[in-house]
């Protein structure tokens, strides 16, 4: 029995080896076949350092027709710095200089790759740092203690951009914002106000400087109105549910509470705005339905913008200085999920509106908000279109107005609409010096959005005290100095039509 076993075990050794000399015989095949090694590092500029660094490889074999060698077996090979072979892929950065790299394949003929030449430089082959903030966080104004800002760090020499070696950069970076002293170039929170400076600092290389606006909020009363929302019978009639909804999203937007997936905004703020729905009619009785006043009429109106439809609306506007109205209607002839009309002033206060106007004007024109009645039947879902229609009634422009004059509000950074549809409504922008920036502003065309600014809650409240035929105080019973005049209509004035 034990004389079986030794000879099966031998049977078992000889198959073994048999199948091992073939193996290998098999790999001296397929080896033999390699003609060209070609090597290719990702980083080929290291800064000087006092330690050594993993030399990140790529190493691909060609057959005598050129073509990649591809099988399932490991293809040996030897690095060589310079005349020497070395162990480990690794670079000593202690000792600046130029390098010859290339691997060697040892076939009958020895067969070695290309020449990498890589060189282990000083902090001076720097010829510029550039920093910059992150797309997500590109701004130049910000609220103290509001958010955190991340920047970027390019360096560049004789040769343009230095590619690789922003892991270096992390290891020897210093920033300095204002009084912040950091090794880090993202989460940096600014916590005083005034003008910072931000600059970084590698190898004793500066980059250029950064400026930030940084500013304490500002807290107002909060300013509360009533809305009404007029419905043609012969249009779409809403829920109460619907409308309390539109409401609800609309002070959501208006107190800062709308959250997106991005980064919020450093400026993003309260607005110091609410609105409830209106629960008394304007000669003082309850109204049957909160905040819904129905308008009869046999007529369908085609066209949005039909003179007699205007007229119609001016003629049943409740007292602006008591109301904001919102007409639900049907806008598919403009293509618009909505429109508003900008306030008229009696002092001014702010850029972009004018003429100014005598307290004692009478109203000419229909101030007020229209939704189209798509946004209440699920034919199309906006929760913020009731949020971006109020920021036009309070006085605001679309944020990419122009490259001129923008919207008037410096911490929106002015921008145009892209003229690619399919980018239209992307959040990522381009602002008006060709820079790169996220957008998730009320007041532009995008898919995502969740503030407004310091400076927009200011120009809204300067507007909100100094407009005609807007509500003021609602909670005074003497908030009315004069009472309500409808004057002529003067169909010239447009409204900003909102294509989203």
């Amino acid at each position: 029995m034990k004389k079986i076993h030794l000879l099966y075990s031998f049977w078992v050794l000889l198959i073994f080896n048999s199948c091992v000399t073939d193996r290998e015989s098999e790999n001296s095949f397929y080896l033999n076949q390699i003609n060209r090694i070609q090597l290719i590092s990702s980083k080929t500029i290291f800064f000087a350092e006092n330690l050594q660094e993993d030399l990140n490889l790529t190493v691909s074999f060609f057959d005598r027709d050129n073509r990649p060698f591809l099988n399932n077996i490991d293809v040996p090979y030897e690095i060589y710095l310079g005349d020497s072979v070395i162990k480990e892929p690794k670079l000593d950065l202690a000792r600046p200089g130029k390098y010859k790299l290339r691997v060697m394949f040892p076939t009958r003929e020895n067969t070695f790759s290309n020449e990498v030449e890589i060189e282990v430089v000083e902090g001076d082959y720097i010829s510029e740092l550039v920093l910059d903030f992150s797309n997500e966080t590109r701004n130049e104004f910000t609220l103290a203690n509001n958010g955190t800002y991340d920047f970027t760090l390019r360096a560049f020499g004789p040769n343009g951009e230095i590619p690789g070696v922003q892991e270096q950069i992390r290891r020897n970076l210093s920033l300095k914002a204002g009084n912040l002293n950091t090794n880090k170039l993202t989460g940096i929170a600014i916590e005083q106000t005034g003008l910072i400076e931000v600059q970084a600092s590698v190898f004793g290389v500066n980059s250029n400087i950064l400026k930030i606006n940084s500013r304490s909020d500002i807290s107002y009363p909060i300013k509360e109105f009533q809305v009404v929302f007029h419905v043609f019978s012969n249009v779409f009639n809403p829920t109460p549910l619907q409308i309390e909804t539109q409401i609800n999203m609309a002070n959501l937007a208006f107190g800062g509470g709308v959250r997106s997936s991005f980064r919020r905004n450093l400026n993003a703020v309260d607005a110091g705005f609410r609105f409830k729905l209106a629960d008394r009619n304007p000669d003082g009785t309850p109204m049957n339905t909160k905040g819904i006043n129905r308008i009869f009429t046999d007529k369908i109106y085609q066209d949005a913008q039909d003179p007699e439809l205007l007229g119609l609306k001016f003629n049943s506007i409740w007292d602006p200085t008591q109301y904001i109205n919102v007409f639900v209607e049907d806008l598919n002839s403009m293509g618009a999920a909505g429109y508003a009309y900008l306030p008229f002033l009696t002092s001014p206060v702010v850029g972009g509106l004018s003429p100014i106007l005598t307290p004692d004007t009478e109203l000419f024109y229909p101030i007020m908000v229209a939704l189209d009645f798509r946004l209440f039947n699920g034919q199309y879902r906006d929760d913020n279109v009731l949020a971006h229609e109020l920021g036009h009634y309070l006085g605001l422009y679309h944020t990419f107005q122009d490259c001129q004059t923008g919207d008037f509000c410096d911490d929106t950074p002015s921008h145009t609409l892209p003229s690619n549809p399919s980018l239209r409504f992307s959040n990522n922008r381009t602002n008006c010096l060709n820079a790169p920036f996220i957008s998730t502003n009320f007041m532009d065309y995008i898919n995502s959005v969740d503030n407004f600014t310091f400076d927009q809650k200011e120009r809204m409240v300067k507007i909100y005290e100094n407009a005609l035929f807007m509500p003021k105080d609602l909670n005074k019973p003497d908030a009315r100095l004069k009472p309500f005049r409808r004057g002529q209509l003067d169909p010239s004035i447009k409204p900003i039509i909102c294509n989203f």
